[in-house]
């Protein structure tokens, strides 16, 4: 089991700060620098740049800090134990070193599930949280073999993937692919090109798709009219919403929802 002394997401420092740890810490840390930062490695001083992170191995001495207000970051306290400490030493995260993973935002996320549970009440709270942790060294793996893996557009993926988050946490919101293309500053074809590439579908058929499985888990699960889930599913009228229900389902709302039971 991976044991976490503590953790926390989103922590704001309002002051310029500079902290330090000597002789260092008795257990792991993982920090998540989201803002304009420096590290002290061996008396040198080092700029980090926002989406950085460093893992701090138990006894390193630990010194680093922010020249102006506003430091901001996420960060895990953490002491594996026998077995997982093998698979710590299998995963060969590096250590004492500041690198970016590929996709910085999902990790942080990770880390705000991690903080939530807790500080938060659960009668599984040490299950939970292993868990997760297993979930964030596997995921940081693959971020960071990703960075090193070949690809044009690898420097958007973030930008992407929290879009693409946006889109199917609230489906109903109104949203072309120009506005989108534009809030990227980004060629509608370029776009296009890396949403596709990235995700394997048409960011026009994600939209889609995003309403579509949001309209089914209602009709599923609520009373509500199909007039009224037009609307909350963001359909401008009801007739739009019924055509591309049955065009990608094969059946009508209505016929869904009696097969549904």
């Amino acid at each position: 089991m991976i044991t976490i002394g503590n953790c926390g997401h989103d922590s704001h420092h309002p002051n310029p700060c500079d902290i330090e740890h000597n002789p260092g810490l008795s257990d792991y840390l993982i920090l998540l620098i989201k803002c304009e930062a420096w590290m002290v490695w061996d008396g040198c001083r080092q700029d980090v740049h926002p989406n950085a992170l460093i893992i701090f191995p138990p006894g390193t001495h630990i010194h680093y800090g922010c020249d102006r207000a506003g430091y901001n970051d996420d960060w895990i306290h953490f002491v594996p134990d026998e077995k997982d400490l093998a698979l710590w030493k299998s995963l060969a995260l590096p250590l004492c070193q500041v690198v970016y993973p590929f996709d910085f935002h999902k990790l942080s996320e990770y880390v705000r599930m991690m903080s939530d549970c807790c500080h938060g009440p659960s009668l599984h709270k040490e299950k939970i949280l292993d868990s997760f942790m297993h979930i964030f060294l596997y995921s940081l793996q693959e971020e960071l073999e990703k960075c090193s893996a070949p690809s044009g557009g690898q420097k958007y993926y973030p930008d992407f993937s929290r879009l693409r988050t946006q889109i199917y946490n609230d489906p109903a919101a109104p949203r072309t692919v120009p506005a989108l293309a534009a809030s990227l500053c980004l060629s509608i074809s370029h776009f296009q090109h890396l949403y596709k590439q990235f995700f394997g579908i048409s960011c026009q058929q994600d939209i889609i798709n995003a309403r579509l499985e949001l309209a089914k888990y209602y009709l599923a699960n609520s009373n509500m009219s199909v007039s009224g889930l037009a609307g909350f599913c963001g359909y401008e009228s009801d007739l739009h919403f019924m055509r591309q229900f049955k065009k990608f389902t094969g059946m009508t709302p209505t016929d869904y929802r009696i097969k549904q039971g």
